[in-house]
């Protein structure tokens, strides 16, 4: 057998083990950064939705205040 081929093998022989585990990372990580993906699509549609509910909520709150009737019962209460 011929010994001296045995060290050019070994090079081989890790150099395409190495690309068989890069290509498993990248589809590895590929997969994580697709579902991230639609988990935060669902959290940022959440949170749109209760940004709409607070500005709702402030613009009532905002008619309640300016409201002549209420300024003039919390005047009078004040009294």
């Amino acid at each position: 057998m011929d010994f001296e081929a045995v060290p050019t093998l070994a090079i081989i022989f890790g150099f395409v083990s190495f690309c068989v585990y890069m290509d498993y990372r990248v589809k590895i990580l590929k997969a994580r950064a697709s579902s991230n993906g639609t988990e935060l699509e669902a959290v940022n549609r959440k949170l749109e939705e209760k940004t709409r509910n607070l500005e709702e909520r402030v613009r009532v709150l905002e008619s309640i205040v300016t409201d002549k009737k209420y300024r003039l019962e919390r005047e009078i209460e004040t009294l």
